[in-house]
């Protein structure tokens, strides 16, 4: 039997056959393998709160270092390939590798030599004004510049802080993007973007994280706020409750003789009467034992008609000595 040619748009019946292809009748769409699925909003959403913490606290850090008025906003988060960030930018570029300490990865800082040089006309005393030179950063200036960004990781590692404990540490200041070892060039990253105000001068700083460097502490914020305060203290309670009758649980506690060893063949032939040798010394206290834990140590004595055993040692006495 011939087969039937697909038409695009061309609707079908349930669970169709073509060709060996199977379908439900839903129209198809394209996934584009450069660009895994996006992160969940609610992630995006805490992302998005740390780099909102994060641009007021770098204006803050810029308004006192430059002493010029300086506004940051963030204008934009979103989720895009390494190839994006490191090959669809403009030259006059400062693309700074950011390691995240503990967590996995690196991520990428990227901003124009332009308002790298309105910071340095700024803290060297200048107004920042008028067209600023094209070209690489000097020895003099480069650490001014190292400086001035360690200073706002520290402030991005206190907004970070709502999610994550990092240590970001500023890597070499690099002129190519492309050189700046981020990861492979279909890893999904996450760039915020900033808009940042030095005076009269404007300009944009972007930063990249891996997804997967903060996906996991991302859900694990998630997860602590998906409770309600009541709920949390509900669960405190009953924790509390089920530590507390944990001591009153009856356990079955045994006071036992070292094992000794027989042959198989011995203890098939044991008969009424018979003594057998135990490998116990007459002048070593007997294990309190229960659920194979050993808890203590005592001599065997008797009260009334009944055998008990009076304590001559705790398990955390002997550790002690």
């Amino acid at each position: 039997m011939s087969a039937t040619p697909l038409t695009p748009g061309t609707p079908r019946s349930r669970s169709a056959k073509t060709a060996g292809l199977v379908t439900d009748g839903r129209a198809s769409s394209t996934y584009d393998f450069l660009r895994p699925a996006n992160l969940p909003r609610e992630h995006l959403r805490i992302l998005q709160i740390a780099y909102e913490t994060f641009a007021h606290r770098l204006s803050v850090l810029l308004t006192s270092n430059l002493r010029v008025v300086c506004r940051v906003a963030m204008t934009g988060i979103e989720q895009v390939s390494t190839r994006t960030v490191l090959t669809e930018q403009t030259d006059d570029l400062i693309a700074v590798s950011i390691g995240l300490s503990p967590l996995s990865g690196a991520g990428v800082l990227v901003f124009p030599r332009e308002l790298a040089m309105v910071w340095i006309d700024h803290m060297l005393g200048g107004t920042g004004g008028g067209e600023q030179p094209r070209r690489t950063l000097s020895d003099i200036e480069t650490p001014l510049v190292r400086e001035l960004l360690t200073d706002a990781l520290a402030e991005l590692g206190a907004a970070y802080a709502e999610f994550a404990a990092v240590d970001l540490v500023l890597g070499v200041l690099e002129y190519d993007p492309q050189l700046v070892a981020v990861g492979g060039p279909a890893d999904a990253l996450v760039k915020a973007s900033f808009e940042i105000a030095v005076g009269t001068a404007a300009s944009e700083l972007t930063f990249s994280v891996p997804v997967q460097a903060v996906q996991p502490s991302l859900q694990r914020r998630l997860d602590s706020t998906a409770i309600s305060a009541g709920e949390q203290a509900a669960r405190a309670a009953a924790r509390d409750l089920l530590t507390e009758s944990l001591s009153d649980v009856p356990v079955e506690v045994a006071v036992r003789f070292s094992p000794a060893r027989m042959r198989s063949e011995d203890l098939l032939d044991l008969r009424v009467g018979d003594v057998v040798s135990l490998d116990h010394p007459v002048d070593r206290p007997l294990v309190i034992t229960t659920a194979g834990g050993i808890f203590g140590r005592a001599v065997p004595t008797a009260r009334g008609t009944r055998l008990t055993c009076q304590v001559v040692a705790t398990e955390s006495e002997e550790s002690r000595a």
